[in-house]
């Protein structure tokens, strides 16, 4: 095992961004006024560190100075600051643990020592096989649903020495990663489901028709109580057969949304299909969806396909 030096020994000879990265890099230089260009610094050297696989090289640090006009030491500076920026290679999943206070008292402990156990590393390890970096970073503003983890882009949140000892086991055998808290948690709410001084009120789901006048106009406001509250669909441990149905079959259901699906334990068309309004809700709200269930009408065309045979079981 070796871990990353703060700045990689071996180094490309040059760097320049290609495809879509270089029209990444255009689009973020523009979006300052003359003078002002230095301040695209920090998108830039993600940019660079995504094309480079995982880490920014020297060349990288040259060209990008060229580019806005700064000394390079300056956009140094910037890349040491940042944990977020590497300046050596790290492996294909990158587990960076909060090690700040709130997370030490919540039992991070327990998480490096999942870590060590499961993967047999430390803090700026990496593993043997080149999967697996460690690193402890300052607060990453998920306190609340302390201990947590950001493995590569993603947090990881609620953890315990079992719960994360289990997504790295699933990593290693090639699964996805499970976003978010392990432990059922709605975003921040209090352990046990929400709280508040009285009854959580039954939530009034949003009505354009109503408000804009749009369809026919006379639509009627949905009322409280007409809706379902939130609630958290039934899961499954692992896909039936151990074959999940193809959920990108639904429109407005790619492949990233897929992902996050298997993370909360939903493999099948026919589980969509039984979601009640509440359990839409839920999910919706826990993936960031924005309305999409609805507005595509996931049901409907899970059913259909469930009925079609189109799942994998």
């Amino acid at each position: 095992m070796s871990g990353p030096s703060p700045v990689a020994v071996e180094q490309p000879d040059s760097f320049a961004f290609a495809g879509a990265h270089a029209d990444a890099a255009e689009k973020a230089v523009a979006r300052y006024p003359e003078g002002r260009q230095a301040s695209a610094v920090l998108p830039l050297l993600d940019l660079a560190q995504r094309q480079h696989g995982g880490w920014v090289p020297r060349a990288a640090i040259e060209h990008i100075a060229g580019r806005l006009g700064m000394a390079k030491i300056r956009v140094m500076e910037v890349a040491t600051f940042y944990t977020m920026i590497n300046l050596a290679p790290v492996g294909t999943f990158h587990l960076q643990v909060c090690g700040t206070t709130p997370c030490m008292l919540r039992g991070a402990g327990e998480v490096f020592r999942a870590i060590r156990d499961e993967v047999g590393i430390g803090p700026g390890e990496t593993s043997g096989d080149g999967m697996f970096t460690c690193s402890e970073v300052e607060c990453l503003g998920a306190c609340v649903n302390a201990p947590m983890v950001q493995v590569n882009d993603d947090f990881v949140e609620d953890l315990s020495y079992e719960n994360f000892a289990g997504v790295l086991r699933r990593l290693k055998n090639g699964g996805d990663l499970p976003v978010g808290s392990l432990a059922g948690r709605h975003s921040s709410e209090p352990e046990g489901g929400a709280l508040t001084l009285t009854d959580v009120p039954v939530p009034v789901r949003f009505d354009p028709a109503a408000v804009y006048g749009m369809g026919n106009g006379s639509a009627p406001a949905v009322a409280a109580g007409a809706v379902d509250a939130p609630v958290r669909p039934p899961a499954l441990d692992a896909p039936r057969g151990g074959k999940a149905d193809p959920l990108t079959g639904i429109k407005g259901l790619g492949p990233k949304i897929e992902s996050a699906l298997h993370g909360i334990g939903i493999y099948h068309f026919d589980q969509i299909a039984a979601w009640t309004s509440g359990e839409r809700q839920w999910v919706g709200d826990a993936l960031k969806l924005g309305g999409r269930i609805e507005r595509d009408d996931w049901g409907r065309q899970a059913a259909a396909l469930a009925e079609a045979g189109e799942g994998g079981t």
